[in-house]
């Protein structure tokens, strides 16, 4: 994922606002900014529900949009364009459906679009969205929007980032439905699309 320049205010996209109030709800006294680091921003915001007060850190992130490039879709050959890179928090290699930050003057659909192309160098000729949620809501604000690819045609080459060093490669139905949570097919957010994918898929 890539990213940089200040980070969106604003809710995440499938919060539900009827839940701001009611007994669990936890009322905002105050927040302070901690540390900008780039991809999210820290808070530490004072909040109280009754009797009860303390201090939250919060990270505020961009949105992401993950994608999942389907080839031969629905055949025996059904199989993905994903990428293998390392990944810092964990030091080690993972693979992963091609994934990014919603830059602030883009719609998540393009930015499925825009990551696709930029990270594999394929076009598709068509995105469906699959589905929105929170990665982690405990101290987090952004959402995910996943969309399924298809109709893949290799347009160019690999536009990436000066740090950014990655591979694609074509990974079968079969063997990530087989290997999901097993090394190198454990990122969160590729488990979750592919979820999304194989509800789509059975509908």
């Amino acid at each position: 994922m890539k990213g940089g320049g200040a980070l969106s205010q604003r809710p995440p996209a499938c919060y539900c606002e009827a839940m701001r109030e009611g007994p669990l709800h936890w009322h905002e006294l105050d927040r302070t900014l901690v540390q900008r680091c780039g991809v999210f921003d820290l808070y530490r915001s004072r909040r109280r529900n009754g009797h009860r007060e303390g201090d939250f850190h919060l990270l505020r992130a961009r949105d992401w949009a993950n994608v999942v490039p389907v080839l031969e879709a629905g055949g025996r050959h059904e199989r993905f364009v994903m990428v293998r890179q390392y990944r810092h928090g964990i030091d080690q290699v993972t693979v992963e459906f091609p994934a990014g930050l919603i830059e602030l003057d883009e719609g998540p659909e393009a930015a499925a679009a825009r990551e696709l192309l930029e990270e594999t160098g394929f076009r598709a000729r068509r995105l469906v969205g699959l589905g929105a949620i929170v990665p982690n809501p405990a101290f987090m604000n952004n959402t995910c929007h996943s969309f399924c690819a298809e109709g893949l045609e290799r347009v160019e080459e690999l536009r990436l980032d000066e740090l950014e060093v990655l591979e694609v490669l074509e990974v079968p139905l079969e063997e990530l439905q087989r290997r999901i949570g097993q090394a190198p097919y454990v990122n969160s957010m590729t488990a979750l699309a592919l979820f999304w994918y194989l509800r789509y898929r059975s509908a």
